[in-house]
């Protein structure tokens, strides 16, 4: 009898231990990501969890609270007031930290710590004097020059997190580590909150069928894809219910090599001819690079921004006119099936980059194009094969065009237009006027296309793997999913602070 009761008492102690250990981790568990793709989307993903900012990303996208909890619009949206949350700077030697006021977030913008933080300061228009203001202790004042439509959305980047004048960041919600190439993300507390709803997150970066594999077995919660790389892997081995496809903002299409358009004494570059240039921007067909993808969400797109209107120019004329006139500039430019223009393109690695690799090759042969295709990302990543273009997507962060398009601006780019400078500047004065802005891009757009730095092909898509119980993922036009706003598959939904 007394045995009996030792071990039902044995066996309640165990349980009771086993309770208490469990109940003794953070609530939110911990989230499994693969990033797929060689660009900055996983460090992006980082950031966003890791900084501090005025505005944050919500799970669709949308503008949510951050270090400010509420703001408004004065004089028509040329000036913005944001009221600060009641916070303090994280203790030190052993005394509590200071409360953070107004000016802390002025002189944090007035010194920007980064190069990224300064364009993000230019394109909000906050990058002059006088531009933020401390009004009282827990109100900022801040008077865009010029204004812009989209200035709460600049202030939600990662680049302008808060820094104290030492460049010491305040603390966002996940503190970050990283080793053996992963990335991972601790929530700073056990408290859940609206931003930080996992208690951890892992981010690693394995290659397409290896993020497959694991998604099926359970070991990664979300596949993030940036671009088209992995795409077809992906369709081939996931379950078509699990794969999500987002169109975002940008432009995927082929950027010209700068020694390729070079042209002077020394040298002149392939395709230093602006006729060769308006030839390809004619020859290419985004419709027929779509189609061999035959996904709904992969469109063509012939203009360097997707919300711009129809082009008006000879981009606008049907596929075998636009062929018809491709050839016409050829020919005066000395080549055509007697005479190929030797091309090479370079891609990244992947099946999806060479498949529009060879759909290019083939729609450019009957003219005297021909294409061949070299790898970047190889084991020497300096060492860059010979190539005259480069397979580039694109993708904004934000939804201005102003910034989109001013990565085309003389300075910066070769070839380039005077004109489509002034009609962004004009754009970018038009501040909050929609209709002079829009005609103004419209016009900008169409004077760099006159001759082409870029031939624009594709829009660009986000696609993603998500596991059946995930909580927080929703499909948006930005394509922007915070990871602190999602729960793994079996966590309790708890309630944030």
């Amino acid at each position: 009898m007394v045995t009996l009761w030792v071990m039902r008492y044995s066996a309640f102690l165990v349980f009771s231990l086993l309770l208490a250990a469990c109940s003794a981790q953070p609530p939110g568990g911990e989230l499994k990501v693969a990033v797929i793709g060689d660009g900055p989307l996983a460090d992006e993903l980082a950031a966003e969890a890791t900084a501090a900012t005025l505005l944050q990303r919500g799970a669709n996208g949308e503008l949510a609270t951050g270090l400010a909890t509420s703001w408004r619009f004065l004089d028509e949206g040329d000036a913005l007031i944001l009221r600060l949350a009641p916070l303090r700077w994280p203790a030190a030697d052993d005394k509590p930290g200071a409360e953070l006021v107004a000016n802390d977030v002025v002189a944090s913008l007035q010194r920007p710590r980064s190069a990224d933080a300064r364009a993000v300061l230019a394109d909000a228009g906050l990058a002059g004097r006088n531009t933020a203001r401390a009004p009282i202790a827990r109100v900022v004042e801040l008077l865009p020059r010029p204004p812009t439509p989209f200035l709460l959305d600049w202030l939600a980047e990662p680049a302008l997190a808060l820094h104290d004048r030492r460049g010491n960041p305040y603390p966002g919600a996940y503190a970050e580590t990283r080793a053996d190439g992963a990335i991972s993300l601790e929530r700073r507390g056990s408290a859940v909150r609206s931003d930080a709803q996992a208690a951890s997150i892992i981010i690693d970066r394995p290659d397409a069928a290896d993020a497959v594999r694991r998604f099926a077995s359970g070991d990664v919660h979300v596949v993030l894809g940036e671009g088209l790389a992995g795409l077809a892997t992906v369709r081939a081995g996931a379950s078509g219910r699990a794969l999500l496809l987002e169109p975002v903002h940008g432009v995927i299409g082929l950027a010209f090599a700068s020694t390729a358009v070079t042209r002077s004494k020394g040298a002149t570059g392939t395709l230093a001819d602006p006729r060769l240039r308006q030839a390809l921007l004619l020859a290419a067909d985004g419709q027929a690079l779509a189609n061999r993808f035959a996904l709904s969400a992969l469109q063509p797109q012939n203009r360097l921004w997707d919300g711009l209107p129809a082009p008006t120019d000879d981009r606008g004329l049907l596929p075998a006119e636009r062929l018809l006139r491709a050839g016409a500039l050829l020919a005066e430019a000395g080549f055509g099936p007697g005479q190929p223009l030797a091309l090479t393109l370079l891609v990244p690695p992947g099946a999806e980059p060479a498949l529009l690799a060879s759909e290019l090759a083939d729609r450019w042969a009957p003219l005297g194009i021909t294409l061949k295709m070299v790898r970047s990302g190889q084991a020497d990543s300096k060492a860059v094969p010979p190539h005259d273009l480069v397979l580039r997507e694109i993708v904004a962060r934000v939804p201005d065009a102003v910034a989109h398009l001013a990565r085309w601006r003389c300075g910066r780019m070769q070839p380039c237009s005077a004109e489509a400078d002034r009609l962004l500047d004009e754009a970018g004065r038009a501040g909050n006027d929609l209709a002079t802005r829009a005609a103004a891009l419209t016009a900008a757009e169409a004077a760099l296309m006159a001759d082409p730095a870029f031939i624009p092909l594709l829009r660009p898509v986000r696609w993603a793997l998500v596991a059946s119980g995930v909580s927080g993922f929703q499909a948006n036009p930005l394509g922007r999913h915070p990871l602190g706003r999602m729960l793994p598959p079996g966590a309790k939904q708890p309630q944030p602070i």
